[in-house]
C-alpha cells in the first residue's frame, strides 16, 4: 500500500485552532486507523518555519509513488496546481476542498477550470458545489460532509418534557464560533438590545462562546456590556463529554452568519449532536445541511428585523423545539467520521 501526502494546515502537535485545523487532523487520525501511512506537510504558520517548502519537495521527490492530498483553502495551493498542470506532472493527487467558495470562483473564472479539473479527485462539501464544479466542466467531483468522532450524545430528554410543557424560565440562546462581525454578532447584539427594549429582557439570554478576533474584541464588549442578559462565556471544550452537556442545555443556537467562506460548518455537527436547533442565515451551503422546521429556522442575510422577530417567536412558544432537538440529534449520525471515511472511500479513491 503506497501512502498519502496530506498538505494544508495541520497544527500537528498542538490543538487544533480553527476549522481547517481541526477537520485535517481528524482526517489524517482516521486515515492512519485504515493503515493509510499519511506524511503531514503542515502549512499552519509557514512563515516560521519556512523549511516546511524543503520538505514539501522532498516528499514529492522521494515519495512519488504516493497520493497527494491537498486539505486546505485553494488560494492556498492553486499556484502549485498550476504548475502541476504546466510541467504535466504525473501523481495522484485528491484536492478536499475546504470552505464554500471554489464553486462560485471556477464560475467567474478567478480559478481556471482546466486546473482545478487536473486534480484526479476534487471532495467538496455540499452537493450544490458539485454541481457548480460539474456545469463548469470539472470531472471526477463528488461530495463528502464535514466529520466528527461522534461517541457521545448527551441526555436532552429532560429539556424535551420542558418544551411539551409551559415553558416558564427564560430561553436559552447560544453563540457557538469565532467571535467576529463576519459571523453575525452585531446582529445578534442588536437583536437583544431590541428585545430588551421591549419587554423580553427577562425571558431569554444569550451566552457567547469562541474565541473572539483581536480587531473585535473591544468593540464587542462595549456593546455587551449594558446588556444584563447577553454574556461571554469564554471557550467550550467540546472534546469531552461535558462539553457537550453544557451545550444541551441551551435551546437554540444563533448564528447569522455572512462570512465569505463558510462551508460546512463544524458547529453545525455540535449542535445536531447537543440537540441545539439553529436560528440560521440563508447562506452559501446553509440549507444543504439544515432543514427548515426540522433542525432550523432560517433567515435572510443581514437582517436584524428577522432575527429579532425570530427570537421571539421562540420566546412565545410559536415553533416546536423539543420535536426539532430531537430531530438534530437523529440526524447527527450522518456526520460521524466513522461513516464518511470508510475503506469503500478509500477504494474509491485508490489508496488501498
Amino acid at each position: 500500500m503506497n501512502g498519502i501526502i496530506i498538505i494544508g494546515w495541520i497544527n500537528k502537535g498542538k490543538p487544533a485552532d480553527c476549522g481547517e485545523t481541526m477537520k485535517n487532523q481528524l482526517m489524517i487520525q482516521k486515515l492512519e486507523e485504515l493503515g493509510v501511512k499519511c506524511r503531514c506537510v503542515d502549512f499552519k504558520n509557514w512563515k516560521r518555519h519556512p523549511w516546511v517548502f524543503l520538505q514539501l519537495i522532498w516528499n514529492l521527490v522521494i515519495h512519488k509513488k504516493d497520493t497527494i492530498i491537498f486539505s486546505t483553502s485553494t488560494v492556498n495551493v492553486y499556484p502549485m496546481m498550476k504548475l502541476m498542470k504546466k510541467v504535466k506532472w504525473k501523481q495522484p493527487t485528491i484536492h478536499w476542498v475546504i470552505g464554500g467558495t471554489l464553486g462560485e470562483k471556477v464560475k467567474n473564472g478567478i480559478f481556471d477550470k482546466d486546473i482545478i479539473g487536473y486534480m484526479d479527485w476534487t471532495i467538496v462539501e455540499s452537493n450544490l458545489m458539485v454541481q457548480q464544479l460539474t456545469d463548469c466542466g470539472v470531472k471526477n467531483v463528488f461530495q463528502l460532509p464535514n466529520f466528527k468522532p461522534i461517541t457521545y450524545y448527551p441526555n436532552i430528554k429532560e429539556r424535551i418534557d420542558e418544551w411539551k410543557k409551559e415553558i416558564t424560565r427564560p430561553i436559552r440562546f447560544v453563540f457557538l464560533s469565532r467571535i467576529m462581525k463576519e459571523k453575525g454578532c452585531d446582529y445578534i447584539i442588536e437583536a437583544a438590545r431590541q428585545l430588551n427594549a421591549t419587554g423580553f429582557k427577562d425571558k431569554y439570554t444569550i451566552d457567547f462562546y469562541g474565541k473572539i478576533a483581536e480587531t473585535y474584541e473591544t468593540d464587542f464588549f462595549q456593546k455587551i456590556e449594558p446588556l444584563q442578559n447577553v454574556n461571554y462565556r469564554g471557550f467550550l471544550n467540546l472534546q469531552n463529554e461535558k462539553g457537550y452537556d453544557k451545550l444541551s442545555q441551551y435551546d437554540l443556537m444563533l448564528f447569522p452568519t455572512y462570512w465569505k467562506g463558510e462551508g460546512f460548518a463544524g458547529v453545525f455537527i455540535d449542535a445536531f449532536i447537543s440537540g441545539v436547533p439553529m436560528i440560521v442565515t440563508d447562506w452559501a451551503h446553509n440549507k444543504q445541511f439544515m432543514t427548515e422546521g426540522e433542525t432550523a429556522l432560517f433567515i435572510p442575510v443581514h437582517n436584524t428585523p428577522a432575527l429579532c422577530d425570530k427570537m421571539k417567536k421562540c420566546i412565545e412558544g410559536c415553533y416546536d423545539i423539543g420535536k426539532m432537538a430531537l430531530k438534530c440529534q437523529q440526524n447527527a449520525e450522518t456526520y460521524d467520521v466513522n461513516k464518511v471515511i470508510t475503506k469503500e472511500l478509500l477504494k474509491k479513491l485508490n489508496l488501498v
